[in-house]
């Protein structure tokens, strides 16, 4: 009888083991192929913004890892990669991902090597213009995971075996032994207890602690949640009332370009919200991003052109001054960090205003100013604008396309490199914001 016992303990106790590896294994591939998969994407609406703002110049000052971006024009013609000659390779259009890009606006499509042992996949995404940028990324299979970890797999597996017969023997001696043998008044002893009683206080804190601080970061995700649906709720309405309007005929022909031109609007400003949602939960998600030498001056000047139509349409004057100081950090997060203050110069200022960036070497750390001549910030609400949502106007800010998320993305780019931020403002007198990296 024992032996028998001991024979099934044995058998189960592998039979768990092998499928909790098979599971485990599958499960966090799986995980991490989602998650790669979301990440992928992020970074393709990233360059897609970068692109719509700057052009070809983004993508050859930008460092996207091991990522591969590729620009293709409404023909299929391969305008610009970042891993070989674009002159050299042939017409992308009748790729899987991109035709769909240029008929659904976005495209997806994975193809693996001959062994199986790799796998590729690539994500599109249509432009204004009609062209589509396309990004993709090589990984490996669950196949080549499994191959790759014969010999730990083995390993564990051997120890796996030994530790079960030897717990299945000890386990089936003691099932066959009589009842009346087994101490059962005090299994543990009361020094047993008595040590582990300070133990399992600790971890009863930890417990608590832990339980507290999950409530206060779902309360974060709820309130987060709402202000998302609340932003996106609106721009939604709006083209949805106008939608209707336009398909009851009760708009007259005259004004549809109008009402045309306000959905788009609607529209942008929703897709810009998702953007900056994007890019802070990147930075909230601890995401690594690629550190390299930045000129800043030369990022200054390139948000500085990018912004001077809409200037010229608030009848405001752009300038750049100071020194072209370098520092060691992330393009893409210092790009953001001039583009939403000069961006908030701009749509918050009068007409006739200004807008000046200074920027200056501080001997080990860089010094970047942004001065305005707007509306100002009443000092009650000085604390607050570097929240996500928190508006002072939100009237304005909406008219102006604004979603409430450009001072808290630029307050978390500049945490990301150590840097300091500093507001000084006055209402009717304009804004300063000051902002310190370390080179």
């Amino acid at each position: 009888m024992s032996k028998k016992i001991y024979r099934n303990i044995l058998f189960t106790a592998l039979a768990v083991f092998v499928c909790s590896m098979m599971f485990i294994l599958g499960g966090f591939y799986h995980y991490f192929d989602i998650q790669q998969s979301e990440r992928l994407f992020d970074d393709l609406k990233m360059a897609a913004s970068g692109v719509e703002r700057f052009g070809v110049g983004y993508l050859e000052k930008t460092d996207f890892g091991t990522c591969r971006v590729t620009w293709i024009d409404p023909e299929g013609k391969v305008v610009y990669d970042t891993a070989a000659d674009a002159g050299t390779m042939e017409n992308h259009g009748q790729r899987e991902e991109i035709r769909e890009a240029f008929l659904e606006g976005e495209g997806h499509s994975v193809r693996y090597s001959g062994t199986l042992l790799e796998k590729t996949s690539y994500y599109a995404k249509k432009l204004s213009d009609g062209s589509v940028l396309r990004i993709s990324r090589t990984g490996i299979t669950i196949g080549a995971i499994v191959i790759g970890m014969q010999q730990p797999i083995t390993l564990v597996l051997m120890i796996a075996l030994v530790l079960s017969a030897f717990f299945a023997l000890r386990l089936s001696e003691n099932i066959v032994k009589p009842i009346n043998r087994l101490d059962l008044e005090d299994p543990l002893g009361n020094d047993v207890y008595e040590e582990l009683s300070p133990l399992l206080k600790r971890i009863d804190r930890q417990n608590r602690e832990l339980k507290r601080a999950y409530m206060l970061a779902e309360q974060d995700r709820i309130e987060f949640t709402a202000n998302v649906t609340h932003e996106l709720k609106t721009p939604l309405q709006s083209i949805m009332g106008t939608a209707e309007l336009m398909e009851n005929g009760l708009v007259k022909s005259d004004d549809i370009p109008g009402f045309a031109a306000r959905m788009r609007q609607e529209a942008a400003r929703m897709v810009t919200l998702v953007e900056d949602i994007i890019q802070l939960s990147r930075l909230d998600g601890g995401d690594s991003f690629p550190l390299e030498i930045v000129h800043l001056a030369e990022v200054a000047e390139e948000v500085r052109t990018s912004l001077l139509e809409a200037a010229k349409k608030k009848q405001v004057t752009l300038s750049l001054n100071g020194q072209d100081v370098v520092v060691t950090g992330v393009y893409r997060l210092i790009m953001e960090i001039f583009y939403n203050l000069c961006d908030n110069g701009i749509q918050y200022n009068v007409s006739g205003g200004s807008v000046e960036v200074d920027i200056k070497d501080g001997g080990s750390r860089a010094e970047i100013t942004v001065k305005d001549t707007g509306i100002g910030i009443p000092p009650e609400d000085q604390s607050h604008v570097f929240e996500r949502f928190y508006r002072i106007d939100k009237s304005r800010s909406r008219r102006s396309g604004g979603t409430g998320l450009g001072l808290s993305i630029v307050k978390h780019a500049v945490q990301y490199h150590n840097g300091e931020i500093k507001l000084k403002s006055s209402p009717n007198k304009g804004t300063e914001i000051r902002v310190i990296l370390p080179k």
